[in-house]
């Protein structure tokens, strides 16, 4: 279990990431009184497992049997017109909240005024975790290989130069990891922590993620669900009795599964501007019960927040530990995630952080942190580094099985919820087909390629990316601390240097013919 502000703590984390890697090597150098980890991070299945040079080596490997795919799930969920019409926008926040006048909420005759009793407390009151001890840490950064022409992995230093001349001159800071072949192959910070500084970005930088918190909340559930401690079917009014909801009938029927798959029937950011204007979660939580459903559970697409965070609260009652603690002891210690937190404490403890940044329409100026999604935790409460997420990253591609096996990851990498890509908020991308969003994730094809996984995140001062294809074995973690419009155009740049390369590298092969 991770200490608070403890020594302790940075012994436990450099002990899960010494088993994370045999590769890692952490001498510990006294200065000053801290504790500085120096990690070439090498993984052990980078020596093991890469692609051999020739396009042909390649196309075999993609055509052979991959002991980590997903194994499909077949899903029956349609996006009711109601609530689809909704989605006109696609620039609509992951994490951030809309306007009172844009949200959609349907309340019921009771009124939902603020000073309305709540009978019993639905959920217990804030506690903010505590702040836990991060060291400080040195990773070298990894260049990408630099391949020639008609390589199939010629898309890792392309994409690598696309962020550093595209992206990184345009943003106070950014953090990138790519993976080939389930290794990581370029691992880089570029630009300054906060604006007017000389405080580099490096692999150990600490960002928000934001909503991409959402996949590491369904990762726990899912760790949960492995050790039968609970069931994807179990009713949120059966764990949390004093919530409830307006139809009591589809009350009753909402279970960890529609939370957690983006299909509760509620209209969509239920009550995400209560979090914005800096309500209390538990006293959000009270008042769904005026709010109308939209559609019965499971039934349509509505993407949430505040009822998306009633996960932690089934899964500390059932694990018998706060939601955060248990994802420490399950997802962050045991990957090596040695930055990784959750809250305002830690993301303030860490000596590496970057600061949010806002763009008054000449420059990006650093703007204070705001503590409001923190509440959130489950949707958007993590800080990490690319390291960190370059871990998670790994374990998500089956490559920590030890630790996420496939009976984890594969319940929350499928489709469960059908949507649409504009609900995605992938705009109106020809290549873009079967949405939806699976537990935690947003699952999509492109072009000629099936059941990539990606999810993103926005909250004020900094945007996250993600994306990763286990058949491909490839994938992206991007953090910046900007609320850059890039970012809205980093995962399909990604998977058009992708695409770019494998048909160089099948023409090349035509040639040698």
């Amino acid at each position: 279990m991770r200490s608070t502000l403890s020594s302790n703590h940075s012994w436990g984390r450099l002990a899960a990431a010494a088993a994370f890697s045999l590769m890692i090597m952490a001498p510990l150098v006294q200065a000053s009184g801290e504790k500085r980890v120096t990690v070439p991070i090498a993984l052990p299945f980078q020596q093991t497992t890469s692609l051999p040079p020739s396009s042909a080596a390649a196309s075999a490997v993609a055509a052979s049997p991959n002991p980590n795919a997903i194994q499909p799930m077949p899903y029956t969920q349609t996006p009711a017109p109601a609530v689809a019409a909704l989605y006109s926008s696609a620039a609509y926040s992951s994490a951030g909240a809309p306007s009172p006048a844009v949200q959609g909420v349907i309340v019921s005759s009771a009124t939902a005024s603020s000073t309305a009793p709540a009978a019993k407390e639905a959920v217990a009151k804030e506690v903010r975790p505590a702040a836990v001890n991060i060291p400080v840490i040195t990773t070298a950064p990894i260049k990408a290989p630099r391949y020639p022409v008609g390589h199939p992995e010629a898309f890792v230093p392309e994409f690598e130069d696309y962020i550093a001349k595209k992206v990184a001159p345009f943003v106070p800071g950014v953090a990138v990891v790519i993976v080939s072949g389930g290794q990581i192959k370029s691992l880089n910070g570029y630009g300054v922590r906060r604006a007017g500084t000389r405080e580099t970005v490096t692999p150990d930088t600490v960002f928000r993620l934001a909503s991409l918190s959402k996949a590491v909340a369904a990762t726990s559930a899912s760790v949960l669900v492995n050790e039968g401690k609970i069931s994807w079917d179990t009713t949120i009014t059966s764990v949390l009795p004093n919530v409830t909801f307006s139809n009591a009938r589809y009350g009753k029927q909402l279970t960890l599964r529609h939370i957690l798959s983006q299909s509760s029937g509620l209209p969509r950011h239920t009550y995400s501007h209560f979090i914005d204007a800096g309500k209390s979660y538990a006293d959000t939580v009270a008042r769904l019960r005026y709010v109308n459903f939209v559609c019965p559970p499971g039934k349509c697409f509505a993407y949430q927040n505040v009822p998306y965070s009633l996960s932690g609260e089934m899964i500390k009652k059932k694990a018998g530990m706060s939601f955060e603690q248990y994802t420490e002891e399950k997802i962050f210690d045991p990957l090596g995630m040695r930055s990784a937190s959750y809250g305002l404490n830690s993301y303030n403890a860490s000596p590496n952080r970057a600061a949010p940044h806002v763009n008054n329409g000449k420059r990006w100026i650093p703007t204070a942190v705001t503590g409001n999604w923190y509440r959130v935790a489950p949707a958007a409460g993590v800080n990490a580094s690319i390291v960190d997420m370059s871990r998670f990253l790994l374990a998500q591609m089956g490559k920590r099985q030890d630790v996420l096996p496939l009976s984890v990851l594969n319940p929350i990498q499928s489709r469960v919820t059908k949507n649409t890509p504009a609900q995605n908020y992938y705009g109106v991308r020809k290549a873009v087909g079967n949405t939806a969003y699976g537990m935690g994730w947003r699952v999509f094809d492109y072009g000629r390629n099936k059941n990539f996984i990606h999810h993103g995140g926005h909250v004020k001062g900094f945007r996250t990316e993600m994306v990763f294809n286990r058949d491909l074995q490839i994938g992206m973690v991007f953090l910046s601390n900007s609320e850059t419009r890039l970012a809205r155009d980093v995962i399909f740049k990604f998977l058009d240097s992708y695409e770019r390369a494998q048909t160089a590298a099948r023409a090349a092969a035509k040639k040698k013919k």
